[in-house]
């Protein structure tokens, strides 16, 4: 199957797919940066298929009632992983070097999540941003990356 007729098999099942933006400017301390992407029942299938993790608290509706949640969540690295895509429209070419998240609350299927960065430190081409995803107000995940820009 050709890219095309995956992406729009994904759409049809509920899939958002954005035009990829770089963003211009000159990146320094108090840069900021910000994503958002509503989580869809599609998005978790993929997730699954790409990641491996069938967990049963994303997949299985009656196994999840019986948890402290009372339902099917998204995976924690599914809603990190839009990190991923807001520092990849940040000005320059950018490698992710290093990850730290703290999950803190979780994420329902049908969320939309925002992720908010602001660069808090720059020597020469490696940064390390603060980052927060949130639903809404509430803040969902806590964490920083460091990453190189050219």
């Amino acid at each position: 199957m050709k890219f095309k007729e995956l992406r729009e098999k994904y759409i049809t099942y509920g899939g958002e797919v954005k035009k990829f933006k770089k963003r211009k400017g000159e990146v320094e301390e108090g840069y900021t940066i910000s994503y958002s992407k509503k989580i869809t029942e599609a998005d978790v299938f993929v997730f699954g298929l790409i990641s491996g993790d069938w967990n049963p608290i994303h997949f299985d509706d009656e196994f999840a009632s019986k948890t402290k949640f009372g339902k099917r969540i998204a995976h924690g690295m599914l809603t990190t992983s839009l990190v991923s895509a807001a520092v990849a429209q940040m000005p320059g070419i950018i490698v992710l070097v290093r990850t730290e998240f703290s999950y803190i609350k979780p994420v329902s299927i049908g969320d939309t999540v925002e992720v908010r960065g602001k660069v808090v430190k720059k020597e020469k081409n490696r940064i390390t941003l603060e980052i927060g995803c949130y639903v809404g107000k509430e803040k969902v995940v806590d964490g920083k990356v460091d990453l190189l820009i050219w």
